[in-house]
């Protein structure tokens, strides 16, 4: 009996001690869940080492990103593989920012741990200068952390040159001010006897000046 049991343990030795000194590849693990990989490997006679996770990625939680040894390495029997694993994004909500100035929208989702993705300058109306006109995400949206939001940038009115209406019938003016791509504003009446009734006296802004696109110049009509 004894010695039966000395000759098992002396079998087993020698299993596990081949089982060791042998050489196996390792197998494709990217792509693969953590619990897919450790059948795996124990199936091969090798060892998982969860060396990394991280979250700076679309792939779902748990599947392996990389491995080192590669696919077709050789190991003896025992060694570790090690991979980097996928794990649940950290979810940060997104701020508003839409009417501050740049560096401050910046400064705002750097806080957030936002970043900016894209910045695009267009003409506003009434936004100064390096204000916020529009963010790609609305306010309390919850997204992945590190996101880029592309935001929308005043650089100012759009200007356009004021064209000249002095001497002009009011309907003309009119139609003069429409194609430059501004409005008629406040129109007041004088009396001059030199001019035709019903044509501009006066004009404010005066012609050949630059005036924000949509903004409105004021007239003087001479009365018929």
């Amino acid at each position: 009996m004894v010695a039966a049991l000395v000759a098992l343990g002396v079998s087993y030795a020698v299993v596990r001690g081949d089982l060791f000194r042998r050489t196996v590849d390792v197998p494709t693990l990217v792509g693969a869940t953590v619990e897919t990989a450790r059948t795996a490997l124990e199936l091969a006679g090798l060892l998982l080492v969860v060396a990394e996770d991280r979250d700076d990625t679309p792939a779902p939680p748990g599947q392996i990103l990389s491995q080192r040894p590669l696919a077709g390495s050789t190991l003896r029997g025992g060694e570790p593989v090690s991979v980097v694993v996928a794990r649940a994004p950290t979810l940060v909500k997104v701020p508003g920012v839409v009417g501050q100035r740049l560096g401050e929208a910046r400064a705002r989702l750097d806080k957030a741990r936002l970043t900016i993705s894209h910045v695009v300058e267009e003409p506003h109306p009434t936004l100064g200068v390096g204000m916020v006109i529009a963010q790609s995400m609305a306010e309390g949206t919850e997204v992945r952390m590190g996101t880029g939001l592309e935001l929308k940038v005043s650089k100012g009115p759009e200007t356009v040159i004021v064209p000249a209406v002095v001497g002009r019938g009011l309907s003309k003016a009119k139609e003069l001010l429409t194609q430059a791509g501004l409005t008629v504003g406040q129109i007041r009446h004088a009396s001059d006897d030199d001019r035709s009734p019903g044509v501009v006296l006066e004009q404010k802004p005066a012609a050949n000046q630059a005036l924000g696109k949509g903004m409105a110049v004021d007239l003087v009509v001479n009365t018929d």
